[in-house]
């Protein structure tokens, strides 16, 4: 059955930030529903844009008033980051999650961390570009992206991040795949010329994003093929 997935970001995303991060899920997800036409008029998975999301009446009452709320409650003042784990376990408890299981994916604009932060502590010069509970969440991060300077650069590593984590999030490469992988944590990564290669560094995330722009398509075809699995999994049969 259909499923839908949740764009959100945090206070400080820029306008130019949002638009790419937004358009970067619709073509990715509009290039796999090439397969059926008739995919763009029901399509398996529904796209949500929250944005940068508030409920001013529950502001000060509890928690989950708004989409700032997520950060605040992840986010260490020693180290000046939020902690990913903990962001991505208030996102998976959050009450619409039970209400409509759905996906979710965030952009932040504070540096993030992919250690818990006991862990974090004892690496303070470490940072993480984005991290993801598969098949569930992912949250990203532009703090680091934001030092490139060239605004086409910037561009083209954030839409890489975006599509990694977006394939993350659809639990891509699926765990029981054997070949051409690397396990890092909770994920598991493609080792081909593929979107779904782990970027340590916004260095090694432009090399890779250069290297796959020569493609026309980003994702290598046993990673696409989980795509197309995914798809046949919430839209039925795609013969």
């Amino acid at each position: 059955m259909a499923i839908s997935i949740s764009l959100t970001w945090s206070e400080g995303i820029t306008d130019w930030e949002a638009d790419v991060f937004t358009r970067t899920v619709h073509e990715t997800l509009h290039w796999l529903y090439f397969r059926r036409l008739d995919a763009f008029f029901d399509p398996p998975i529904r796209v949500q844009v929250f944005g940068n999301w508030i409920i001013p009446a529950m502001v000060g009452q509890g928690p989950y008033w708004g989409s700032q709320w997520y950060v605040d409650a992840s986010y260490d003042h020693e180290l000046g980051c939020v902690i990913a784990p903990s962001y991505l376990e208030l996102v998976r408890n959050e009450p619409w999650q039970r209400m409509t299981p759905h996906l979710d994916l965030a952009l932040l604009e504070e540096d993030l961390t992919d250690f818990p932060a006991p862990l974090a502590r004892h690496r303070p010069d470490y940072y993480s570009l984005g991290a993801s509970f598969p098949g569930q969440a992912a949250v990203m991060s532009v703090s680091r992206l934001r030092a490139l300077e060239d605004d086409e650069e910037q561009r083209l590593a954030l839409a890489r991040l975006v599509r990694h984590h977006l394939g993350h999030v659809l639990a891509i490469p699926p765990f029981e795949r054997q070949d051409r992988t690397l396990r890092r944590g909770l994920e598991l990564h493609c080792t081909n010329c593929c979107t779904m290669r782990h970027a340590e560094t916004v260095e090694q995330l432009l090399a890779y994003a250069r290297a796959e722009a020569r493609e026309p398509w980003r994702f290598c075809p046993t990673c696409t093929e989980a795509l197309h699995t995914v798809m046949i999994l919430h839209g039925g049969n795609w013969n």
